[in-house]
């Protein structure tokens, strides 16, 4: 679903990705594992070109995300849906409202002002979704009175009324207690399996990642050191990983 080929970013002087290969496939979480600094929220915001690459290729669901522009690119887009760490809700509407905000690209301007202008069809996905969630019953609550649990899950709910193929999330619950945590880990894995999304996610918890990812890559110093199944990536190499830990871009 999302192919990225020979991935490089630079800031200035400084090569953050250098040549990065990561495939995301349909039924799999995916976690990303290393140190501050070492590339990975820079490999999901050029995956979807919120930040454009220096070179390489990605191909988003089959279409070549850096060969479009414009109206093209913003279409393109649509098949992927992030997931950031400070959840980005609209604090004075409802967990339904926001929901909804999944499905804005498929609506004319007219009718994008406000949900009650959304079309009956994306109402009912918007329930669907938070439904999916297990939040159907705080449907009318306002965000800024939901948990930090609640609302990563609102937003996971935005992502799957939007109808994204893939689902890139940048350190999902590292302000989220232990329960928490498990409980949005282990909906993004349900998730990619259940609804055949793939899934790919950036974390600082090794133990979760082993937990619940099909496949655990692990970043050091903006390259690949390994790429394989949780059972064959041994303390050691996750380690290694965390050996020095500036400033992450």
């Amino acid at each position: 679903m999302l192919e990225v080929r020979g991935l490089q970013k630079r800031f200035g002087s400084r090569e953050v990705l250098r040549g990065i290969d990561v495939s995301v496939r349909p039924g799999e979480l995916t976690v990303v594992l290393g140190a501050n600094g070492s590339g990975k929220s820079t490999l999901l915001r050029c995956a979807i070109r919120l930040l454009e690459p220096d070179d390489g290729s990605v191909a988003l669901c089959g279409t070549d995300l850096l060969g479009v522009r414009g109206d093209a690119l913003r279409q393109a887009r649509r098949r992927a849906a992030m997931v950031f760490q400070s959840v980005l809700l609209v604090r004075r509407r409802s967990a339904l409202e926001n929901v909804a905000f999944g499905a804005l690209g498929e609506l004319p301007l007219r009718q994008s002002f406000s949900t009650r202008l959304f079309p009956n069809e994306i109402r009912a996905r918007s329930l669907e979704s938070l439904a999916r969630v297990g939040l159907a019953d705080r449907a009318g609550q306002r965000a800024a009175t939901l948990s930090g649990g609640q609302a990563q899950r609102v937003a996971i709910a935005r992502a799957l009324c939007q109808q994204a193929s893939v689902i890139l999330a940048d350190e999902p619950v590292a302000s989220l207690d232990p329960k928490a945590a498990d409980a949005v880990l282990s909906l993004l894995a349900d998730v990619a399996r259940n609804e055949r999304l793939g899934v790919l996610v950036v974390l600082h918890q090794p133990e979760l990642a082993r937990r619940y990812a099909d496949r655990l890559i692990g970043f050091l110093d903006g390259r690949i050191a390994f790429d394989r199944a949780p059972h064959a990536v041994d303390d050691a190499e996750i380690e290694m990983l965390y050996g020095d830990d500036d400033d992450e871009r």
